[in-house]
């Protein structure tokens, strides 16, 4: 026995050694453990999501944390995988790690590999070195809330109200102004329709049928005691809703769960019901469109006109067809593996007949005329001149290409889109139930000439109305919004997205003639029409760009849409909370 005690001291000097040794290779990895956690928390901050995706930038934020918390080794030992952490899709609890390109990224991996003796008290012959091997995922997102809307500041608010009775059944529906302003300074809480539908996760709640969530919103905003909730109580019975789910009005990208704090403007969705009800009806009147009711004695937008010393009398009609209605979208700006943006916003398509009649002034046309001839002619109305408007916009989007997250102790983050505004069509012409646009130029026998009681002449016009509205890609930014506002109102527009009338708009008016197409005119009559031309003329285009800069325009931008650009407005936004997973699988 004494023999082997010898051997036995040497065991449990080995055993107590390795014991040491277990204990040091464990503090390390432990060691190691928090360098990477430190450098990936770094590199998700410059993750697209959250950043601007560039994966040097990341790599150098990871090493400088990794130094920060101790790392002394080569920089070769950390190695960054962009990537994105996303709920499973076989366990919703669970995150996913999946390398990705820079673009498509929300999170940043750090692997960090090196070599370790086993023993720093037993030879090294002893122990082959052992690899040890650590890993940290991090993600960091931000959400945004985008709406294509208006402000219905410049909006005749009879239109709102006449669209809104088209589709409620209800001819003489007036949306008085204090529904109006409640309507436009209310946001929805996703997580109150959450709590009232008894529904425990988003994607449950974008399937449940609109009229559901109708009756929930009625609810959420008071009851319909209240100016809002009576409206929207209202839109509970509106026609072309049956069929539909909350996704028809509201559409989240990438994770769904991220919109569960989001807030959205209840003015937004309703526009959004409104005009689902509207592109439905429109299907059961034959012609596509619905009727819009418009007082022109009584409307702000067409007061300059009624002043004009040469127009008589002044009609308007408003027909409306409206096909991809819009929908409030709440998404990351990161794009997919396809490589298109994720949250795409995307404008209404909208067809819009302005049928506008105008009766030139028999009192001045008589006056100009009778000096002209020293008193001999006289002269007599005939019809009105229709100037038959079809506008059509449509294709216009938003993609949310740029996020910058909070950081540290500010709270403020930046917010970029690319915006490519709506194509729009303007000419003169009837829209056809299959949304094409039947050409008619302006005609109409609108005088006629008698000289000393006998008929002269008649003057009719002929003309063809050409318009030309730019359009350009535009980059906007927000930068220092605040992340979280005490208000609880964070709405803001982007940079030179305004509440404009028409920008760039070319109208003019070509082949104007008077003469009826017949040859061979008196001198006196030529004297006529040379003199009425320009005024005519004037008059066409001053009409027009006041039909289509204060009425048209106006409500299409309250649509959705727009003739000139695409009006996009930051709701709010969601920096979710960051996350952090040591040792994914890769």
């Amino acid at each position: 026995m004494i023999f082997l005690m010898p051997f036995l001291l040497v065991a449990i000097a080995i055993a107590a050694t390795l014991a040491m040794d277990a204990t040091r290779l464990y503090s390390v990895k432990g060691d190691m453990q928090s360098i990477v956690n430190a450098a990936a928390t770094a590199a998700a901050d410059e993750a697209m999501a959250c950043g601007v995706g560039d994966v040097s930038i990341m790599r150098a934020r990871a090493l400088a944390a990794a130094k920060r918390v101790g790392f002394d080794g080569d920089d070769s030992d950390l190695e960054l995988i962009v990537g994105v952490l996303d709920p499973s899709n076989t366990n919703s609890s669970e995150l996913e790690f999946n390398e990705t390109g820079p673009n498509q990224s929300n999170a940043a991996v750090v692997r960090y590999t090196r070599n370790e003796r086993v023993s720093w008290l037993l030879p090294e012959d002893f122990f082959e070195p052992v690899e040890l091997s650590v890993n940290a995922a991090a993600r960091k997102e931000l959400y945004a809330t985008l709406s294509a809307s208006s402000s219905t500041i410049k909006i005749d608010g009879g239109l709102l109200g006449s669209l809104l009775g088209s589709v409620l059944g209800q001819s003489n529906y007036v949306l008085d102004p204090t529904s109006l302003s409640s309507l436009e300074s209310t946001l929805l809480g996703v997580d109150d329709l959450l709590a009232n539908l008894g529904v425990n996760n988003v994607t449950t709640l974008l399937d449940r049928p609109l009229t559901e969530v109708l009756g929930a919103v009625v609810d959420v905003v008071g009851g319909v005691s209240t100016p809002v909730g009576g409206l929207v109580d209202d839109l509970t019975g509106a026609a072309g809703l049956t069929g539909l789910d909350l996704s028809s009005v509201l559409e989240v990208v990438g994770n769904s769960e991220a919109a569960r704090g989001a807030q959205i403007p209840l003015y937004d969705f309703v526009m959004s019901v409104v005009l689902n009800g509207a592109h439905e009806l429109g299907k059961t009147t034959g012609s596509g469109l619905i009727g819009l009711d418009i007082d022109t004695n009584s409307s702000p937008a067409l007061a300059p006109l009624l002043d004009n010393g040469l127009l008589g009398d002044l009609d308007l009609a408003l027909n409306l067809s409206v096909d991809n209605p819009p929908t409030v979208v709440i998404g990351p700006a990161r794009q997919d593996e396809n490589g298109q943006w994720m949250t795409e916003l995307r404008s209404s398509d909208i067809s819009l007949e302005a049928l506008v009649d105008l009766e030139l002034s028999v009192g001045f046309i008589g006056d100009l005329i009778s000096g002209l001839s020293l008193g001999l002619v006289n002269v007599d109305l005939l019809d009105k001149i229709r100037i038959p408007l079809a506008v059509s916009v449509g294709g216009g989007r938003a993609d949310f290409v740029g996020a910058g997250c909070a950081r540290g102790n500010t709270n403020e983050i930046d917010v970029g889109v690319v915006v490519n505004p709506s194509v729009a069509s303007i000419e003169t012409g009837a829209i056809q139930p299959d949304g094409t646009v039947a050409s008619e130029p302006i005609h109409a026998d609108i005088l006629r000439l008698e000289l000393l009681g006998l008929s002269l002449a008649n003057v009719c016009l002929d003309a063809d109305l050409v318009a030309n509205i730019p359009v350009a890609e535009q980059v906007h930014s927000l930068t220092a919004v605040p992340l979280y506002c005490p208000a609880g109102q964070c709405e803001k527009k982007f940079a030179n997205s305004q509440e404009t009338s028409v920008q760039g708009l070319d109208l003019s008016i070509q082949n104007l003639a008077l003469d009826c197409g017949v040859s061979g005119l008196t001198s006196i009559l030529n004297s006529v029409i040379n003199l009425l031309k320009p005024a005519i003329e004037g008059l066409l285009k001053l009409v027009t760009t006041v039909v289509l800069q204060d009425v048209v325009s106006p409500l299409l931008m309250a649509l959705g849409a727009d003739l000139s650009g695409l009006d996009v407005t930051l709701v709010g936004a969601d920096q979710l909370n960051n996350q952090l997973i040591e040792n994914v699988e890769l």
